[in-house]
C-alpha cells in the first residue's frame, strides 16, 4: 500500500493537533503507511483542492463543515468521516487510526 495523506479537521486544529500525535504514536507501533496532519476548518477546503488527500477525518463539533465541504469531497472523491465523539475526547489514537485505515480501505 502506498503511503496515505490523511488530514484532520477542526474549528482551530488544536485538537486535532493532539489527535494526530496519538495518531502518529499509533502508526509507528503498527507500521501503518499514513501520514497524518491537522488544520483549521477554514484552510482545509485550500488544503483538498492544492495537495494529495486520501481521506478526510472530521472533528465532532464541526459537524457543520460536513456540508461545506460535502460537494468538494464526492467531486475529489476522497472519502470522509466524523471522528467519533468518545474517540475524540479521549484522543484515543488506536481507534482512531482503526476507522482511518477502514476508511481508506474502502
Amino acid at each position: 500500500m502506498n503511503c496515505k495523506n490523511v488530514l484532520f479537521i477542526c474549528a482551530a486544529g488544536i485538537t486535532t493537533g493532539l489527535i494526530v500525535r496519538s495518531v502518529q504514536k499509533s502508526i509507528d507501533e503498527k507500521e501503518v503507511p499514513v501520514h497524518v496532519y491537522s488544520a483549521p476548518s477554514i484552510v482545509a477546503q485550500q488544503i483538498i483542492n492544492d495537495e494529495k488527500i486520501d481521506a478526510v477525518m472530521i472533528g465532532p463539533h464541526i459537524q457543520h463543515e460536513v456540508e461545506r465541504l460535502r460537494e468538494l469531497l464526492t467531486f475529489k472523491k476522497i472519502p470522509f468521516k466524523l471522528i467519533n465523539q468518545d474517540d475524540y475526547m479521549l484522543l484515543n489514537g488506536e481507534n482512531i487510526l482503526e476507522d482511518v485505515i477502514q476508511l481508506i480501505a474502502d
